[in-house]
């Protein structure tokens, strides 16, 4: 009897770890940043660079406190004017690559704005990924 339960401990414990190890498509965040804008604007935009890991993966979307809704968002050139498009299915983020979130690109656009982003003032982002494990980065918020 005891070395049935401990035959079942060992494919537990070894089918946990191959699922916390399968498909991990970690990826990582550098220079997370925003810019300055007052309360009056309802709107502002997170920029930074994310690399992907081992697998193919996709930012799928995106939270912070400051933001009324966020949305992942390009810009885009449509007869000579410059809008932006909300991506509902999310950004990919391709194996080992990096892609740039910056002004005039890609963002992650926060909108009907809760507060005033001030220079220096960091703010917690939620980032959510198909495959890899959420995340919260601090955004510092820049006069650029």
């Amino acid at each position: 009897m005891k070395w049935s339960r401990f035959v079942a401990m060992s494919v537990g414990v070894a089918m946990l770890a191959a699922a916390c190890s399968s498909g991990s498509a970690d990826v990582a965040i550098d220079d997370p940043w925003g810019r300055t804008s007052p309360k009056v604007a309802t709107n502002a935009a997170f920029y930074m660079s994310i690399t992907g890991g081992d697998a193919d993966d996709t930012l799928v979307s995106a939270s912070a406190d400051v933001c009324g809704m966020v949305e992942l968002h390009e810009t885009v050139m449509n007869d000579g004017v410059m809008s932006m498009q909300h991506l509902p299915a999310g950004i990919p983020v391709p194996a080992g690559e990096t892609v740039s979130l910056e002004p005039g690109g890609l963002h992650v656009m926060c909108m009907n704005k809760t507060a005033e982003l001030e220079i220096g003032q960091m703010v917690s982002v939620d980032l959510v990924f198909e495959t890899a494990d959420p995340m919260t980065v601090d955004v510092e918020i820049r006069d650029e």
